[in-house]
């Protein structure tokens, strides 16, 4: 029979000890970092150069100290994004209403959509005003660093796993992911506390739309085909330029609304609401309103009356190029028809051409 020296059982047995204990702390800390499949809103976000530390968009975060496992809390939806409140106190008027738009690299390259989009803004009627509220969210670096050259409300937010750079095709996947990530957002900013005006970058304002939308309603949406009453359901919806205030049942609608794309997987945003429209009647009391396409109109149902218009948006178009081209001679009628004398703008006989790579 083999004989142990006591000593070298002693070291066995506290070799033995300490592997085990160092092997069943890596695997509780190896159990905590497999963390699965990061949510929609598990992003990285600067507000005009500030950014969040990457641990914070860790679900949990373990370390070992002294053999002891710390685990960290997954932060919260308001810490996570805490540095956009500084952002939206700038922004917001009186009345904690603020403006959103979003970009990408392609859409905020110079002479693209964003420039044509702040360009009607100064060359609108009292619109210039409206930029100070207005917050350029970006969805990626190169779209962050334009915004902050010619913009001073500028908010980068980076869906983990995601890549915006390029154009997203209507109807394509990316573009589905891209206008899901809008709504969860505008959710967020009502939860803050701000009323929220998005409008789609590809609008042109060339007056204020405020006008058309009233105190009563909770939710007000442009229009693609209206029917003459502003409280009519069968009015087909473009939620390109949506405004909700920041009332709890309109956090849960909006929170309703994103979930029911798990229903209607293959479609926009804009058909999931012309879906569920009176679902935000019955479960949330939701009054809804449309603004006339007289006032804010676009490719589809363009307002002819430039004496009444409010914005014009590059709808019923496919293509980047497309929209920019349009958009341009929309912009060349709008100073065209501002340079007129006024006798002449009350005929209202001066109109919009017809866009001609959008419409034929």
């Amino acid at each position: 029979m083999m004989k142990i020296n006591n000593m070298n059982y002693v070291e066995t047995l506290v070799a033995f000890i300490v592997g085990a204990a160092a092997t069943g702390a890596l695997v509780v800390f190896f159990s905590y970092a497999n963390f699965g499949e990061v949510s929609l809103m598990e992003v990285s976000s600067r507000s005009n150069g500030t950014r969040m530390s990457s641990s914070d968009q860790l679900v949990s975060e373990a370390k070992i100290t002294n053999s002891t496992i710390v685990v960290r809390e997954a932060p919260s939806e308001e810490e996570k994004f805490e540095n956009l409140r500084p952002l939206l106190n700038r922004a917001a008027t009186d009345d904690r209403t603020v403006m959103l738009t979003f970009v990408n690299a392609a859409t905020a390259a110079e002479d693209s959509l964003l420039d044509l989009f702040l360009e009607s803004f100064r060359v609108g009627v009292n619109t210039e005003c409206l930029l100070n509220h207005l917050i350029i969210v970006a969805l990626d670096q190169k779209a962050f660093d334009r915004c902050q050259t010619i913009h001073p409300h500028c908010y980068f937010l980076e869906v983990e796993g995601e890549n915006f750079t390029s154009e997203k095709f209507f109807g394509s996947k990316g573009f589905l992911k891209l206008v899901w990530i809008k709504i969860k957002f505008q959710q967020h900013i009502i939860e803050l506390g701000y009323n929220c005006l998005s409008t789609d970058v590809d609008i042109l304002w060339f007056r204020n739309p405020f006008r058309h939308i009233t105190v009563y309603a909770d939710l007000t949406v442009s229009s693609d085909m209206f029917f003459g009453d502003p409280d009519n359901l069968w009015n087909f919806p473009n939620t390109g330029l949506l405004y909700m205030k920041s009332t709890k049942k309109n956090a849960e609608a909006l929170e309703y609304w994103y979930e029911a794309r798990e229903r209607f997987p293959s479609i926009n945003e804009q058909n999931v609401f012309n879906k569920i429209k009176r679902e935000f009647i019955y479960k949330f009391q939701l009054k809804i309103q449309y603004i006339s396409t007289d006032f804010c109109g676009g490719f589809c149902n363009r307002g002819k009356d430039m004496n009444k218009i409010c914005t014009m948006h590059a709808n019923c178009c496919v293509g980047l190029r497309n929209k920019i081209h349009d958009l341009r001679n929309i912009l060349a009628d709008w100073k065209n028809f501002t340079s007129l004398p006024d006798e002449i703008k009350k005929t209202g006989q001066f109109t919009w051409r017809v866009p001609g790579r959008c419409i034929h």
